[in-house]
C-alpha cells in the first residue's frame, strides 16, 4: 500500500513539471533548474519555512546544523549518544545536497562501550514544484557504511532511500509537510517504507538578544528572506516504518518539539521522541540542536 502511494506521488509530481502554473506561481522546474540560488526562507504570501526535526523539507536553503541526539535503552539494551554536524546546501534555486557526519558514543550500566564515527550520510535534492501554498521535492539519501559496524557503530552496507517530501501552506503560519519512501538495504536487499509528517505553527515573540541587522517581519508581503528573532515555531511530528520483509513490523513515534529564534543566522531547538506502537526501538529520543541560518 505504502508502495502503491510513493508510486502514484512520483507520477504526479513529474506529471505537474509541465503543468501550467498561476501568474502567482513561480516558474517551472526546467525554467529554474539552474537560476540562482532564491535566499530566503518565507513563501511568496509571507509563511516561513521551518525545517522539520526528523526529514528534510522540499525547499532548498544553505543551512549548516549542528545536532545531538540521546536514545534511551535502545534494542540492544543501552543508551545512544550522537553528535552531528549536518550541512543542507543549495547550488542552485531548485537543486541542492544534504552532508551529515555522525559521531556516536554507546555505553550500557558501566559507562561507553565504543564510541567514533558513524554512518556519513548524502543526498541530492530537487525541488520539483513550487507554488504558493504547495512545494514537492525529491530528496534521495545515500547511507556510506563508514561506521565500524563490528563495534555497533553503522550498518555495515550502503542504504538508499529515495523519498517524495511536501510542504502545505494551511495559512495564519500554520503548514503541514508530508515525507515518504523506501529504505532499500544494497546488499542485504532488506526494505522498509517509512513515512512521517510534521505539524507547525509559528508566531513571532519576545526578542531576547538584539540581531546583527534589521530584519522585516511584515506578514504575507512576500519580500522577508530571513526569520525575526523571537520567531517561535511549535512542532508534532509523526515517524513511522514499516518492514516490508522479514518479520514485517511497525514502530510509530511521536515528537513535540520547539524551535526559537535567537537572531536572523542562529535558531536553538528541543524536541522529544517517544514510541506510540507496541513494538519500540527505544524507550525516548532526545533532540536538541544549533542550526547557523544563511
Amino acid at each position: 500500500m505504502m508502495y502503491r502511494a510513493f508510486i502514484v506521488a512520483t507520477v504526479l509530481a513529474i506529471s505537474a513539471l509541465g503543468t501550467p502554473r498561476p501568474a502567482s506561481a513561480q516558474g517551472g522546474f526546467f525554467d529554474e533548474v539552474f537560476d540562482p540560488v532564491h535566499h530566503t526562507h518565507f513563501s511568496d504570501l509571507g509563511t516561513p519555512f521551518v525545517h522539520p526535526f526528523n526529514f528534510e523539507p522540499p525547499q532548498i536553503h544553505q543551512d549548516a546544523f549542528f545536532i545531538y541526539r540521546y536514545t534511551k535503552n535502545t534494542f540492544d539494551g543501552g543508551n545512544e549518544h550522537e553528535a552531528e554536524a549536518h550541512l543542507d546546501w543549495s547550488l542552485t534555486r531548485r537543486l541542492g545536497f544534504v552532508v551529515g557526519a555522525p559521531l556516536l558514543g554507546l555505553e550500557d550500566g558501566t559507562g561507553i562501550q565504543s564510541a567514533g564515527p558513524g554512518d556519513l550520510e548524502v543526498a541530492p535534492r530537487a525541488m520539483l514544484i513550487e507554488q504558493d501554498k504547495f512545494i514537492l521535492a525529491s530528496n534521495t539519501f545515500i547511507t556510506i557504511p563508514t561506521g565500524d559496524a563490528s563495534r555497533g557503530l553503522g550498518a555495515d552496507e550502503v542504504v538508499i532511500r529515495p523519498h517524495i517530501t511536501t510542504w502545505h501552506d494551511l495559512g495564519n503560519w500554520n503548514t503541514l509537510l508530508f515525507n515518504v519512501g523506501p529504505d532499500i538495504g544494497v546488499d542485504s536487499g532488506m526494505t522498509a517504507m517509512t513515512y512521517a509528517f510534521s505539524l507547525t505553527h509559528s508566531w513571532v515573540g519576545r526578542q531576547l538578544l538584539a540581531d546583527d541587522h534589521d530584519v522585516e517581519d511584515e506578514h504575507g508581503e512576500g519580500h522577508q528572506h530571513h526569520f525575526s528573532p523571537g520567531m517561535t515555531s511549535l512542532y508534532l511530528e509523526m515517524t513511522g516504518e514499516t518492514e516490508l520483509g522479514g518479520d514485517k513490523r511497525t514502530f510509530v513515534e511521536l515528537m513535540p518539539g520547539i524551535s526559537y529564534v535567537l537572531t536572523a543566522h542562529a535558531e536553538l531547538r528541543f524536541g522529544v521522541l517517544l514510541p506510540v506502537s507496541n513494538l519500540h526501538r527505544f524507550d525516548s529520543q532526545y533532540f536538541t540542536s544549533f542550526t547557523w541560518i544563511h
